[in-house]
């Protein structure tokens, strides 16, 4: 039986999640002691699935997702939690969730314990990576930005504050040595208000870690026309160095209406994660399977999961396998 969480009880778990990671050690395992049993199959009776609020993509797919594992766990449940990819790492840290999605670039600041991490989270594994989310600029075909560089006295929206996108493009500037206070203004808002800003010139460019292609962008290169910036080989090289989950990519030429070129940029991947401690490895092995058995219906719910495969998931991998998805990938040749 899958149960949906509402928001208001999303925030107040959430919000118990933050204030459980300033906590001592101590409270994690009487935090754990509480999960819901194991069924006689050895799988959780109750699943929890750190996921994303109502609307975007990641709430579809793990709902879909979880009408699956009722399938191949009869004797569970599957919650859905609305979460975020920052949350839902402290979650599975935690031991509040089992399973849960999150950005590749964010799994190793977890791993090593940076950023929005206090300490590194050890107890957690890739199950699956399954999409890449694509760092876009866009500008307007008229504009005078070729480049980053370019941005110097602009105005730019790079998303909400403290998203993934907006974080990537904090990076991008200071490896073309450039921050903030380079730019005329930034405009803190989604990628839809975002366009309209654009549109009607109040705004220079947006930028985003979005899954491609982005139909507000399609939208806007049929009616006004824009172009993609392209990134430096140097930087997504850099990119690189510094956070393993940023990988280079290249949005094909076509991918927009106007768009005649290959553009050179980086994405962070959408990652399927486990708690090590909550998932065992004969579950995650039926659940691993699942995912790749049931690839064409990801698919058929949006075009980024096109290329989503066993091989596809190795080769853009981030952090350590599950030990149970690392069973299956084996068994079917995919890893070594």
């Amino acid at each position: 039986m899958k149960k949906f969480v509402g928001l208001l009880v999303g925030a107040i778990f959430l919000a118990g999640i933050l204030i459980g990671c300033s906590s001592e050690s101590g409270e994690s395992d009487t935090d754990n002691s509480g999960q819901s049993g194991v069924a006689e199959s050895g799988v959780p009776s109750e699943i929890t699935f750190g996921s994303a609020t109502q609307g975007g993509f990641w709430y579809t797919l793990s709902g879909a997702m979880s009408d699956k594992m009722g399938e191949i766990f009869p004797d569970s449940s599957t919650t859905i939690v609305e979460g975020g990819s920052i949350s839902n790492l402290l979650g599975l840290g935690q031991g509040k969730y089992h399973i849960g999605f999150s950005n590749g670039q964010t799994v190793p600041e977890a791993l090593n314990g940076e950023n929005a991490f206090d300490e590194p989270i050890k107890n957690v594994s890739t199950i699956a990576t399954l999409y890449p989310n694509v760092f876009h600029i866009a500008v307007r075909a008229d504009s005078d930005i070729y480049s980053v560089e370019d941005l110097k006295g602009k105005t730019v929206s790079p998303g909400i504050k403290g998203y993934s996108g907006e974080l990537a493009f904090q990076d991008v500037l200071e490896l073309n040595d450039m921050s903030y206070d380079d730019l005329e203004g930034i405009e803190y808002v989604g990628t839809s208000d975002g366009a309209d800003l654009l549109r009607d010139g109040h705004i220079d460019a947006i930028a985003g870690m979005l899954s491609a292609p982005v139909a507000v962008y399609q939208e806007l290169d049929t009616t006004l026309g824009i172009r993609i910036i392209p990134l430096k080989q140097e930087t997504v090289d850099s990119l690189h160095e510094q956070n393993e989950g940023y990988l280079k990519h290249t949005i094909p030429a076509g991918t927009y209406p106007n768009q005649s070129e290959d553009i050179l940029t980086t994405a962070g991947y959408t990652v399927l994660l486990a708690n090590n401690d909550l998932m065992s490895k004969d579950a995650v092995y039926k659940l691993t399977k699942m995912i790749f058995e049931q690839k064409e219906d990801w698919a058929n719910i949006s075009s980024v999961m096109s290329d989503f495969n066993a091989e596809y998931s190795v080769k853009n991998s981030v952090g350590e396998f599950h030990p149970g998805a690392e069973e299956y990938y084996k068994e079917i040749g995919a890893l070594e």
